[in-house]
């Protein structure tokens, strides 16, 4: 009995170890991506892009036409039959549930919350198309950049989306508004794999300054200020 005892307090004592360190490194890893940073911001470019957030989330907005490449090739209007205009389009990754489920703050539920964060789960694109040019202010950053870097960007954010014959999967009926949707999407969503980490990568893989490792949107925006 003793003995059993003995093990059990260890036990606890080897979880509560554990968790202790678990938040420590998390905690850290949350606030490196504000306080360190890779990559540079450019005064000109061939391509203007914009970053923007809700204080939470994400999303990248990149023109809709360009010499390089038209988003409607891959995003058809026809998803989008309400829409009043297709100046830039605003692409963001996340967690499917929580995209799906929780359209305003007050629709978050506790199980929603507790899903997207501590098990991997499915994911989906959520798609903006915009009417005029994404204003400066405190949650949207511009951001130039060369043509090489907006075709990688473009190539990184399409295989993001799930897709058949090289056409994207659309969810019906799955919108906010009349001129968004949502896309089935590759990747599982987690703590250490979160909306804002996607937007982090894309920036990092062309060159952008943002955190080394953000998963937070203050670990991106604040490096674009």
């Amino acid at each position: 009995m003793k003995k059993a005892l003995k093990y059990t307090r260890r036990g606890v004592f080897y979880f509560f170890e554990f968790f202790l360190g678990f938040i420590i490194c998390y905690v850290w890893l949350f606030f490196s991506g504000i306080l360190f940073s890779v990559g540079e911001l450019k005064a000109e470019g061939d391509v203007t892009i914009y970053v923007r957030t809700n204080g939470v989330h994400t999303d990248i907005c990149l023109p809709v036409e360009s010499e390089f490449f038209d988003w409607k090739a891959v995003l058809p209007i026809s998803d989008y039959p309400n829409a009043n205009g297709f100046e830039y389009v605003s692409i963001g990754w996340g967690d499917k549930g929580f995209f799906l489920d929780t359209p305003e703050w007050s629709d978050l539920t506790f199980s929603t919350a507790m899903n997207a964060a501590f098990l991997p789960s499915g994911t989906a694109m959520h798609v903006a198309y915009m009417n005029g040019t994404p204003r400066i202010s405190d949650s949207v950053a511009k951001v130039f950049i060369d043509a090489a870097a907006h075709e990688t960007l473009i190539e990184f954010i399409q295989k993001s989306f799930k897709g058949t014959n090289d056409k994207v999967e659309l969810i019906p009926n799955s919108g906010y508004w009349n001129n968004d949707n949502f896309y089935e999407a590759y990747g599982n969503y987690h703590l250490f794999n979160t909306c804002n980490a996607w937007t982090n990568e894309a920036l990092k893989v062309i060159g952008v300054k943002t955190g080394w490792y953000a998963l937070s949107a203050d670990g991106i925006m604040s490096h674009l200020k």
